[in-house]
């Protein structure tokens, strides 16, 4: 099983057992309730920052290539000019 299943599995395993005991636990039901709102807020917070951090690191990597394939396409299209150039000017 691979390292980040565990670790997801972990932190899954560790919000229910969170979640089960704060059910449990000697409080009112609309503490309990708010309670576990704002973990699940918290939660969610998290995880949005962590998708965001991934979306930039695939991006960045990804625009990278996008700029390098314009180059070349500048590049190449340069060359073809300067070839079309000369093939002009020895036809003439």
């Amino acid at each position: 099983m691979k390292t980040s299943k565990i670790i997801l599995s972990t932190l899954l395993a560790s919000a229910a057992g969170v979640a089960i005991g704060m059910l449990f636990a000697p409080q009112k039901g609309s503490t309990t309730r708010r309670k576990i709102s704002e973990k699940n807020h918290q939660y969610s917070d998290y995880l949005a920052d962590k998708f965001d951090d991934f979306i930039d690191s695939v991006s960045h990597p990804l625009e990278s290539i996008e700029d390098e394939t314009k180059r070349l396409a500048r590049k190449a299209n340069e060359s073809a000019k300067k070839v079309a150039s000369e093939v002009n000017s020895g036809n003439k």
